[in-house]
């Protein structure tokens, strides 16, 4: 086994001497223990620490704590607030999206609470209004596991909410995909004691759900509910746009289909995810080979590595990995034949003005990656920079972009100070074309960012 340096310096070696590397370099965002969503001056400055890392994808978080980052009125309707309240009239989501795709980022929410109705010390209120949709153990009382409080993701009324939720949010913004989580589809073992769900699972095995929660059959037939659930939810982002990547990042196989029915075998089997990001935490690099290799001996993964981009832990609360176990954990990732990797979570590449993430840039991130899902690194190229034309009073902005597309205008009328949305034009690839003319002083930038959702594929294209 190499060194972590000497596996480091192996990979720098050969991604400047080859072709462009193909790798996930992505990185969760949380809103808890993290600094990110403070304000838009956070958002602008980490974004632009993650993207001197060398990311190309980020997750961020977008339903947490019983609330969305984004404007939504599916949340509005169900929970009573469009976003949540903590962030006053700003649009998380939205900010993320523009800072990431002016570093050419792509942009995946992480729908990360799921079927979890918010936290004991955060109450969600889906079930308040809704107490129908509560998942219902056999005591007969709410399941809440290990202080989340849980719809029930086999009934109609949530799996509707949850698949309105992601779909409003792909549709409404330009992202690049969306994520699930180990909370979606999920459930705990110990839920599914409803009348309708009993009823149903009576219907079809003849027998009353039985006491013990982890009884086999019992387990698989839940489970392939929600399989079937998650091939619906699929096919609903796909219909918006079939180049939006859909994302898994589940519990540990080892325990994720008997304590909450996540089949993760049969989702891979069946087609249903273009990415699965197991979780590999641990914070000694012993640990990750042992988890890596333990990850591989499970046969259907090994032999869908390609799809697989494992979780390593990089910062939690006063923990800062160290470079040699950055290094070497992409080292195993590589050795491995993984699909690349997803720090949890970005505070990890961020803190003491971005160390590590200049690490990994200077080391197995030197040379720019494609995504795995993308067949070039055209399709979220970096912003177009205007180029200012003074004469007479007035000024002529224009730009050559590199990639033929749709572009949102923006403008900003004092350095450092906030963008302003203007029109979207149509460029074209080296060709030089001016985007607006205005009185001398008036802006300081202007840059176009292309606009995926203006291009998306009609709903009946076909699937890569």
């Amino acid at each position: 086994m190499l060194t972590a340096l000497a596996a480091c310096t192996a990979l720098t070696l050969q991604g400047a001497s080859s072709e462009t590397p193909v790798e996930v370099r992505g990185v969760w965002i949380p809103n808890s223990h993290s600094t990110f969503f403070d304000s838009r001056e956070t958002v602008r400055d980490q974004t632009a620490l993650l993207a001197e890392a060398g990311i190309n994808v980020i997750f961020p978080v977008v339903w947490s704590k019983g609330h969305t980052l984004f404007d939504s009125a599916v949340a509005e309707r169900v929970v009573g607030s469009r976003t949540d309240p903590r962030y006053g009239e700003r649009d998380p989501l939205a900010e993320v999206l523009h800072e990431a795709h002016r570093h050419g980022i792509e942009v995946v929410p992480w729908f990360e609470y799921g079927f979890a109705d918010g936290h004991v010390t955060f109450p969600g209120r889906a079930i308040e209004r809704h107490p129908e949709w509560a998942a219902i153990g056999r005591d007969g009382k709410t399941v809440v596991k290990n202080g989340f409080p849980w719809l029930n993701s086999l009934a109609p009324g949530p799996q509707q909410f949850l698949t309105d939720l992601v779909v409003e949010c792909a549709t409404r913004y330009d992202v690049d995909g969306v994520q699930g989580d180990d909370r979606l589809p999920a459930l705990p073992a110990e839920a599914g004691y409803d009348a309708t769900t009993a009823a149903l699972y009576r219907e079809a095995t003849g027998s009353a759900p039985p006491e013990d929660i982890h009884d086999a059959a019992w387990t698989q037939w839940r489970a392939d509910r929600l399989t079937d659930y998650l091939a619906v939810l699929r096919s609903a982002v796909k219909a918006v746009s079939p180049d939006l990547v859909f994302s898994m990042a589940p519990g540990a196989p080892s325990w994720a289909l008997r304590d909450y029915l996540q089949d993760q075998r049969t989702w891979v089997e069946r087609g249903l995810v273009d990415a699965l990001h197991p979780q590999l935490y641990t914070r000694d690099l012993d640990g990750y080979h042992r988890m890596a290799a333990e990850t591989l001996a499970i046969e259907w993964l090994a032999r869908r590595r390609d799809l697989v981009s494992p979780g390593v832990l990089s910062s939690f609360r006063d923990y800062f990995i160290s470079r040699d176990l950055a290094y070497g954990s992409v080292a195993t990732n590589r050795e491995r034949g993984f699909a690349g990797e997803v720090w949890f979570y970005e505070k990890g590449l961020v803190r003491e003005d971005g160390a590590r993430g200049r690490d990994l840039r200077a080391g197995p991130y030197a040379a720019e990656a494609r995504l795995p899902w993308r067949s070039s690194t055209t399709w979220r190229p970096r912003a177009v920079v205007a180029v200012p034309h003074e004469e007479d009073g007035q000024v002529t902005w224009s730009a050559t972009a590199e990639v033929d597309g749709t572009y949102a205008l923006w403008a900003q009328e004092q350095e450092g100070g906030p963008w302003r949305a203007l029109d979207r034009q149509r460029l074209v690839a080296g060709q030089t074309t001016t985007l607006l003319r205005g009185p001398s002083g008036s802006l300081v930038a202007v840059e176009a960012l292309i606009d995926r959702r203006a291009e998306r594929a009609p709903a009946e294209a076909t699937e890569r």
